[in-house]
C-alpha cells in the first residue's frame, strides 16, 4: 500500500485533496464526489483529475467509497492524517472567548463549575462536552469524614484542596464505633491536610513498618481507614472518577445515530461511565501541552467505531487534576474543536479555587 508523507513535495496534491474531502464531508455529511469537489477545491482541478487522485487516496486507505455509485468519505486513517497535518495553535475568535469567560465565572462549588464547563463545551461544539474530576486517591485532602452506615459499612466523604466533595462506601472486615471514626478523621486532617491519600497511605504504612508496637489504636484505625479509602485496581480507579457530561441529548440529531443500536450503545456508555472514563484517562496520559485527538473508539466501546474524542488535561497548582474535552462523531470540525478544548482547559484551571 502506498503511503502519504507530509514532507514529500510530490504528495502535495493528494494531501490537499484529502483535506478538501474531509472539510467537505464534515460540512455536508454526504459522500464527496469529484464534481462537487471540483467546485469546492481552490486549485481548480477537473473532475477527471480529482477522480484519479481520490482513487489513489482510496488505495492508501485514507478514504473509502460506501457505495459503488457514491463519492468518498474519510477513513479513521484519513482523519488521523488530516488532524496531524493541521495547525492546532490557532486562537479562538475574541467574541467566542468572551462568551466563554462570561459563562464560566468563578464558582464556590467546583462541582457546579465542572457541570457548567461541560455544558459550554457542548453548546459551542454541538457535541458532548465532558469534564473528568480527579480520582479520590490523587486529590489533595482538605477534610475527610467517616460515617458508620451499618455494621462494617462506612461512608467516606472527602473534601479536596480544590473544594470538590467526593464520596465512596467502604466494606470493612471489622466494625467501628462512630466515635472511633470521628477520631480517625480528625487525626488525618490534623496531620496530613494538603497531601493526597496515596501520600498519606505511604507515610502511615512506612511508620507502621518501623515498629508496629509503638502505635496506638487511634493511629492504627486512621491507617486502616485511609488505606481502605484508596482504590486497589485500575478498573476501580476508572469507576471512582466522576465525569460530568453536557449535551448528551444534543447529539441524538446526528445522522451517525440514525441506527437505533448505535444510539443504545452510546447512551449505555453515558450511563455506565466506567469505559468512557478509562478512554479519557488513557488520552490524558500524553500530558501534552496541546489537546490530544483519538479517532475511532470502537475497540473500547461497541458501536463507536466512527466517533472521536478531543481532550486536554487540567492543571491545579502545577498538578494534573483531571481533564476535559469533547466527544462526537469523527465527522467534526477539528480545528475549531481543538482550539476550543485548549482554551477552556486553561481557563478552567484558573477558575478553580486556590486553597
Amino acid at each position: 500500500m502506498t503511503t502519504l508523507r507530509s514532507s514529500k513535495e510530490s504528495d502535495e496534491r493528494p494531501r490537499e485533496v484529502l483535506k478538501a474531502i474531509v472539510r467537505e464531508y464534515v460540512r455536508s455529511g454526504k459522500p464527496v464526489g469529484s464534481h462537487r469537489l471540483s467546485k469546492a477545491y481552490r486549485e481548480g482541478l477537473s473532475p477527471a483529475t480529482l477522480r484519479n487522485v481520490m482513487a489513489d487516496l482510496e488505495d492508501m486507505g485514507l478514504v473509502t467509497q460506501p457505495h459503488t455509485s457514491a463519492g468518498r468519505i474519510p477513513t479513521a486513517a484519513g482523519y488521523r492524517f488530516y488532524v496531524d497535518s493541521i495547525d492546532c495553535t490557532g486562537k479562538l475568535p475574541n467574541r467566542q472567548a468572551t462568551q466563554i469567560k462570561q459563562s464560566l465565572e468563578p464558582e464556590t462549588d467546583p462541582g457546579e463549575l465542572m457541570n457548567k464547563t461541560s455544558q459550554v463545551l457542548s453548546a459551542l461544539s454541538d457535541n458532548v462536552g465532558f469534564v473528568l474530576a480527579p480520582p479520590v486517591s490523587t486529590a489533595t485532602m482538605k477534610h475527610i469524614k467517616f460515617i458508620r452506615r451499618s455494621r462494617q459499612r462506612i461512608l467516606v466523604i472527602l473534601v479536596t484542596g480544590s473544594g470538590l466533595v467526593q464520596h465512596r462506601f467502604l466494606q470493612m472486615d471489622q466494625d467501628f464505633a462512630q466515635s472511633e471514626l470521628d477520631q480517625a478523621g480528625r487525626y488525618l486532617v490534623t496531620h496530613f491536610e494538603g497531601q493526597t491519600l496515596l501520600e498519606i497511605r505511604a507515610e502511615l504504612v512506612g511508620r507502621m513498618l518501623e515498629e508496629k508496637s509503638l502505635y496506638d489504636r487511634l493511629f492504627m484505625n486512621a491507617a486502616l481507614l485511609a488505606t481502605a479509602s484508596l482504590v486497589t485496581s485500575e478498573d476501580e480507579k476508572d469507576e471512582e472518577s466522576e465525569v460530568y457530561l453536557g449535551g448528551t441529548t444534543r447529539i441524538m440529531q446526528k445522522p451517525e445515530l440514525a441506527d437505533i443500536d448505535r444510539m443504545i450503545h452510546l447512551f449505555q456508555t453515558f450511563e455506565e461511565k466506567g469505559r468512557l472514563v478509562k478512554i479519557i484517562n488513557e488520552c490524558l496520559k500524553t500530558r501534552s501541552s496541546t489537546p490530544s485527538v483519538r479517532i475511532g473508539l470502537g475497540q473500547d466501546i461497541p458501536g463507536m467505531r466512527d466517533w472521536a474524542l478531543v481532550s486536554s488535561p487540567c492543571l491545579h497548582n502545577q498538578k494534573v487534576i483531571g481533564g476535559l474535552g469533547i466527544l462526537g462523531p469523527s465527522r467534526m470540525e477539528y480545528e475549531k474543536t481543538i482550539c476550543l478544548v485548549g482554551y477552556v482547559a486553561k481557563l478552567f484551571s484558573k477558575l478553580l479555587p486556590n486553597n
